[in-house]
């Protein structure tokens, strides 16, 4: 079961966690240079409340304003600052989804600006196919299951297929995705719908961006199949990993080394365990053999 993406009352998609990760940098960064924050507050003009919902999360920074904080807080490192200052102008830019954001709810739209942005994207799937790499009918059979609404049926499809579409364009960030065996079978009831998801995974092994790993039942991986999950590898080695946890009604995103590495751990335990990415095309060609009958 996918969590509820559409916003609820009183949520205008605002993407809230990443705000949270930049503002905890933020402050993170002052803290470092010994600078506090009223003199901060002086140095972009700004008013102690404005700085307090800055280092929140809650309210937005100007470019130039992030980019005189950085200077006056020391940090000369031309990757880190570039990384930081390229994810706030992605905050407070236009972006292909803002046209769909105002129905979404604030973590989904915070998925958004991290999956952009990302360099690197690898994946577990448990139960479906991953949504990167999902047909537009796979994909609206899943969706199908939660909402019944046509209008945000076709917007979720839309989004989801744009984003696909980022992943095979030049330039696009790489993907690794490991997916259970079970889930290549189990996704939705209309054979020819899995029949058509299964060919296009066939199609996607072939291109040089996209990683795929089949993972068959395993003895002592019980507990690491229970939960699919992403982490996320942006372009600066200096902006750490978020991982990223889907829940019923929510999701979560474990920003910090200390808080993504006992998934970066799994997730190279899940693909140790996996098939080798070679015989990957393989097992989906038996797949679909077995699909045929």
């Amino acid at each position: 079961m996918r969590p509820t993406i559409l916003s609820p009352p009183g949520d205008k998609g605002r993407p809230n966690h990443v705000h949270e990760i930049l503002g905890r940098r933020l402050q993170a960064f002052r803290e470092a240079a010994g600078i506090d924050r009223p003199t901060a507050e002086k140095h972009i003009s700004c008013s102690a409340s404005k700085m307090s919902r800055i280092e929140r999360g809650r309210s937005r920074i100007k470019d130039n304003d992030f980019e005189a904080l950085l200077n006056r807080y020391g940090v000369a490192d031309p990757n880190e600052r570039s990384a930081w200052l390229e994810l706030n102008r992605r905050l407070n830019g236009k972006n292909w989804w803002d046209s769909y954001s105002d129905s979404f709810a604030d973590w989904f739209c915070s998925y958004l600006v991290l999956e952009s942005a990302a360099e690197y994207i690898r994946t577990y799937e448990c139960s479906l196919v991953p949504g990167l790499l999902q047909t537009q009918a796979y994909a609206e059979s899943i969706i199908r299951t939660r909402y019944s609404d046509d209008e945000h049926v076709r917007r979720l499809v839309e989004v989801r297929m744009r984003r696909q579409n980022m992943v095979f364009e030049a330039g696009g960030p790489r993907l690794w995705a490991i997916v259970d065996l079970s889930a290549l079978t189990d996704g939705v009831d209309d054979t020819a719908i899995m029949r058509q998801q299964i060919e296009f995974l066939i199609e996607a092994t072939q291109f040089p961006g996209v990683c795929i790993q089949v993972l068959r039942p395993r003895p002592g991986l019980c507990a690491l199949r229970n939960d699919s999950f992403s982490i996320l590898r942006f372009r600066s080695s200096n902006l750490a990993d978020v991982v990223y946890l889907e829940n019923l009604e929510s999701a979560h995103f474990l920003d910090g080394p200390e808080r993504s590495e006992p998934y970066r751990h799994a997730i190279s335990m899940i693909g140790n365990a996996a098939d080798a990415p070679e015989q990957t095309r393989q097992t989906l060609e038996d797949v679909l053999r077995t699909l045929a009958r």
